[in-house]
């Protein structure tokens, strides 16, 4: 199971960085730019978590989180000059990079023993806080306070894993996966069939 959740969190840091190289490329950022918001992207959620849940930030623990996250933007950012990369490819990588967040941040906190509630909103948090600070930074309105169905689908799949673990029903492994499709089946679904949220309108005055 451990294994398992590492192999997830790196797979995370690498679609994640990827995904703010391809939202640098659009925004036609240097190679710094391009890396600074691999990086972010790819930590930024998981380090506000550990900041507030009071615990070692995973990646001043474990640097090579933060190398490969380096490393992938790097190569990402000479990937691209090269490749045409349409932004419904930037949208798909965001949708894996959060479904794997959402279900390692989840995990970890209830492996610290916090309440369900806490859980499934520390592991929201992991998986869109790092696109939020991304989006922020190219200057576009997050996804995450969009009307599409986003944090939505994040919180199905915490949801997902809090109920199956309380359960205890299957394996730890076959738990993870689950979750990780639901909250990607979720994604995947809103940005197949244009599927939304309903948005906050204002009556005019009559």
């Amino acid at each position: 199971m451990e294994q398992l959740l590492h192999w997830c969190d790196l797979i995370g840091i690498v679609v994640f960085a990827f995904t703010g190289v391809l939202a640098a490329g659009h925004k036609q950022m240097d190679l710094f730019g391009a890396v600074v918001l691999a990086c972010v992207t790819a930590t930024g959620g998981g380090t506000l978590r550990d900041m507030i849940l009071n615990v070692p930030v995973f990646w001043l623990s474990d640097s090579y989180y933060l190398w490969i996250a380096v490393v992938t933007g790097v190569i990402s950012f000479y990937l691209i000059r090269y490749l045409q990369v349409p932004m419904r490819l930037l949208m798909i990588a965001d949708a894996a990079g959060l479904a794997v967040f959402v279900v390692i941040g989840t995990q970890k906190v209830l492996s610290l023993g916090h309440t369900p509630a806490i859980a499934i909103v520390m592991g929201v948090m992991t998986g869109t806080f790092g696109g939020l600070i991304r989006d922020i930074l190219c200057g576009d309105i997050p996804l995450l306070l969009r009307r599409e169905i986003y944090a939505t689908a994040a919180l199905s799949g915490a949801a997902t894993l809090v109920i199956l673990d309380d359960i205890q029903a299957l394996p730890g492994e076959a738990v993870v996966a689950i979750a990780v499709l639901v909250t990607l089946g979720f994604r995947l679904a809103a940005l197949r069939w244009n599927l939304s949220a309903p948005i906050a309108r204002i009556r005019p005055e009559q």
